[in-house]
């Protein structure tokens, strides 16, 4: 009788437990000989240069009290998504969704991490944290 009653808290304990869905997203742009960066991203994020010569973003999700589909589904629409714009001189990346409004589902809000870190070449400097420019541009304004 102790043996089955255990085992019945083990699964009832089980079952309340939130479960984590975690993804890490990658996009890259090509930015060509552009002179400036311009950063309008929801949330905090992190700047990191690198040898390549293009803009990598590297976004890590993690979703609590939510189902595969309903995570799935967020991510298929674009909630986690950033888009770019490239001209001649600038490059603009921004959040295709500026509001990220809660998640919510019959169960309650789900919990959600984002973290973001943005891989630029390391031929640009950060002036701001919204704000690149290549180092040779830099020097010229001086």
């Amino acid at each position: 009788m102790k043996l089955s009653f255990l085992s019945l808290l083990f699964f009832l304990s089980s079952t309340v437990v939130s479960a984590q869905i975690s993804k890490i997203l990658h996009q890259t742009f090509e930015i060509g000989e552009v002179a400036e960066i311009q950063l309008n991203l929801v949330g905090e994020y992190e700047i990191e240069k690198w040898a390549g010569n293009t803009i990598l973003t590297e976004t890590k999700i993690e979703l609590y009290d939510a189902s595969p589909g309903i995570f799935n589904h967020f991510v298929e629409v674009g909630r986690y998504d950033i888009e770019g714009e490239i001209n001649e001189t600038t490059a603009q990346l921004a959040s295709k969704d500026t509001e990220r409004q809660a998640i919510r589902t019959r169960e309650g809000e789900c919990f959600e991490i984002i973290k973001v870190k943005i891989f630029v070449p390391d031929t640009f400097d950060v002036v701001d944290n919204t704000r690149l420019i290549r180092q040779a541009e830099q020097e010229e304004e001086k």
